[in-house]
């Protein structure tokens, strides 16, 4: 099973939101729908993740939250919040963490393969904490499936100990446990 880190892949969706944005604002106060359709310049154009520009296209009105019709860096960052706390959907996932790094490939095939199991509140997104519990919780049962004989449940822990009759004793017991 792929190395399950919620923090990585949700730190690269972040990246990646943010990296692509700053290159279509590309110096100007906010960013409009006719930047994102016609960037400035064609290095621009080519530099910009297709997936990305798609998603800004497509969730536009939720990110720009004033509804200004200018999606503004502090926008981005009540978003990029937004998206931390809340966790992202399915969709949010694949287009946000498309990555061309194969072991993010992996982590992300991973997820989304696993994602109804994932989102353990069945509320249509997965937060980092609930990627992380899954990890946690494939990692227990690779343990147990290595082996299968043993049963934590089942296990005993024996210590010595000394049972004294006189007071006298037991104050000696005492003193040396104790001190």
């Amino acid at each position: 099973m792929a190395n399950l880190l919620g923090s990585s892949l949700f730190t690269s969706a972040i990246t990646g939101l943010n990296s692509n944005y700053l290159l279509l604002l590309d110096g100007a106060q906010g960013l409009t729908m006719d930047k994102i359709l016609n960037p400035k310049d064609d290095a621009i154009r080519y530099s910009v993740d297709q997936t990305f520009r798609s998603y800004m296209m497509t969730n536009f009105n939720q990110i720009d939250m004033d509804g200004d019709g200018q999606i503004t860096t502090n926008d981005v960052n009540n978003y990029v919040t937004k998206l931390k706390t809340q966790g992202m959907t399915y969709q949010e996932l694949s287009q946000l963490c498309s990555s061309n790094s194969n072991t993010m490939s992996s982590l992300l095939d991973t997820v989304l393969s696993n994602f109804t199991e994932i989102d353990v509140n069945h509320d249509g997104r997965i937060t980092q904490s609930e990627i992380n519990a899954y990890r946690i919780n494939q990692d227990i049962k690779e343990v147990k499936d290595k082996f299968p004989k043993i049963d934590p449940n089942k296990m005993s822990m024996f210590y010595e100990t000394n049972v004294s009759d006189t007071k006298e004793t037991q104050n000696s017991d005492n003193e040396r446990v104790f001190n």
